[in-house]
């Protein structure tokens, strides 16, 4: 399970935050309750300051290609960034217009 924390950025786990998430699961799978927890972690989710992804080529760096700042959405929007990306890198024009998620309007802000 995973959580979200807006405006909190230390790094240490919240046990209240573990205890919502494990009575979240108990209410799909009720044995999660009984299980022991090994360990936990945090971390921080790839973000982008207008809230979209980087997909396409990196700006300066020919042959680098950037899919990344899903903001925790990397999973359910994974076949559709791979199609965007691999449109981009064969040089084919795709239902989608790519320009709203071109790592180059972030140009600054990228290292």
């Amino acid at each position: 399970g995973s959580s979200r924390q807006f405006e909190d950025e230390s790094t240490r786990v919240r046990p209240q935050m573990i205890s919502k998430v494990i009575q979240r699961a108990a209410e799909f799978l009720p044995e999660v309750g009984e299980l022991s927890v090994l360990r936990c972690w945090t971390g921080f989710r790839a973000a982008t300051p207008d809230s979209l992804p980087l997909i396409g080529p990196y700006p300066n760096k020919e042959g680098l290609f950037l899919a990344t700042g899903h903001e925790g959405l990397g999973i359910t929007t994974s076949l559709g960034t791979a199609k965007l990306l691999a449109e981009q890198i064969f040089n084919e024009r795709g239902a989608l217009d790519p320009k709203a998620y071109l790592p180059s309007r972030n140009e600054g802000a990228l290292l």
